[in-house]
């Protein structure tokens, strides 16, 4: 898909429209995805799998579990993600059996007047409910470059700056095209 600023909600909807047998798709960030996931909903029957490539926050994993309840692969690898955002997706997309948080920028928001903190580990609720899974990509180390990558960019990675095909690396196989 190309960038957001380039394209407008009628274009992109109309097109949609088009694409019935639509199976999987690799976005940037979407600002306002309500209209987008209710369009792939309504008119891509067999759509199943997902790669968004920005931020997911709380109204992001929401419609997906409102819309894509069926989603069966989201990659949301080297993004910026709200941990209740994670917690929204692995309750609410039941049919969700694949999915990628490598390099992810965690970010757990407490209440007022803590401050925002990136998580160094996934604790044991999510773990507990990412269980159910039949796989469920993570790397949180400090040592692995690519998460370095992602903290440097805050979580906002900037794949221009970067090995060519560097973006596949570690990515669920069918999304690596």
């Amino acid at each position: 898909m190309p960038a957001w600023n380039r394209i407008k909600k009628t274009g992109i909807c109309r097109a949609i429209r088009m694409w019935e047998d639509l199976e999987s798709l690799t976005m940037p960030s979407i600002s306002n995805p309500p209209y987008l996931m209710e369009e792939i909903a309504r008119s891509c029957s067999k759509f199943a799998e997902l790669k968004v490539m920005g931020p997911c926050d709380i109204l992001f994993a929401s419609t997906l579990a409102a819309f894509l309840p069926n989603l069966k692969v989201l990659s949301l690898r080297c993004s910026m993600l709200f941990k209740d955002a994670l917690i929204i997706i692995l309750e609410g997309i039941k049919g969700l059996e694949v999915l990628n948080i490598s390099h992810c920028l965690i970010i757990e928001v407490p209440p007022p007047p803590a401050p925002r903190r990136v998580l160094r580990e996934l604790d044991k609720s999510v773990l507990e409910r990412a269980s159910r899974l039949k796989k469920f990509l993570t790397c949180m180390s400090d040592s692995c470059i690519m998460c370095q990558r992602t903290r440097n960019d805050e979580g906002l990675i900037r794949w221009y700056k970067y090995e060519e095909d560097l973006w596949k690396v570690d990515e669920v196989s069918s999304l690596a095209v």
